[in-house]
């Protein structure tokens, strides 16, 4: 199931938490629309999420027994990024529980880190956005997009000597700019990527 560190917890448990956390907040703000698609998908959130929650056995529910399996993680994530087109795409809960189920999967494995798995999905998809970007003709957020995810995967790979460490505050400040200045989806897995940096993951 993944190692744990000090916190008592595996890391995809972690990035799963942080992507049920987003998809509650995201099924509460459907509610607030007159769209009938997106107020069935936040209800279907609010119970996706319930059942994550129940399977990180963060809190004891006595009558419920959920598996923690990252084939379901993975079938959860990709039916929540299939709503989320529908309703108005932002992708990230979905992204971030596919991410767990990819960690969770990986976790056999002596030689993977997480937090590099998630600074490398963080900067595959900021490449992507920043492709949207381009064709939308916003160049400069694309460019600044494209340049920050090449450091980033850069980073990544100890044979290429740039300079630059792959440590928390580099991935921090990679984050955060993207985060504010870019696009809030890419950062916002960024930054998780600095979270489990942080928990030694």
């Amino acid at each position: 199931m993944g190692e744990s560190s000090k916190v008592g917890i595996s890391a995809s448990k972690v990035v799963a938490l942080i992507g049920i956390l987003i998809l509650i907040r995201d099924s509460i703000n459907y509610f607030y629309t007159t769209d009938w698609i997106a107020i069935l998908f936040g209800i279907f959130g609010l119970i996706i999420a319930l059942v994550v929650f129940d399977s990180l056995e963060i809190i004891d529910f006595k009558k419920l027994k959920i598996p923690y399996i990252w084939w379901v993680l993975l079938i959860i994530g990709i039916v929540l990024i299939l709503f989320e087109y529908l309703v108005g795409p932002s992708y990230l809960a979905g992204i971030l529980i596919i991410t767990a189920a990819i960690i969770e999967i990986l976790s056999q494995k002596k030689s993977y880190t997480p937090s590099k798995i998630v600074s490398l999905i963080g900067a595959g998809w900021l490449i992507y956005e920043s492709v949207m970007f381009i064709l939308g003709g916003d160049i400069a957020r694309a460019v600044v997009g494209i340049i920050f995810a090449i450091v980033l995967l850069l980073t990544l790979f100890d044979k290429i000597d740039i300079k630059i460490p792959y440590s928390w505050w580099v991935v921090l400040i990679i984050g955060f700019v993207i985060f504010t200045w870019v696009t809030p989806v890419s950062g916002t897995i960024i930054m998780v990527a600095f979270i489990l940096l942080l928990l030694a993951y």
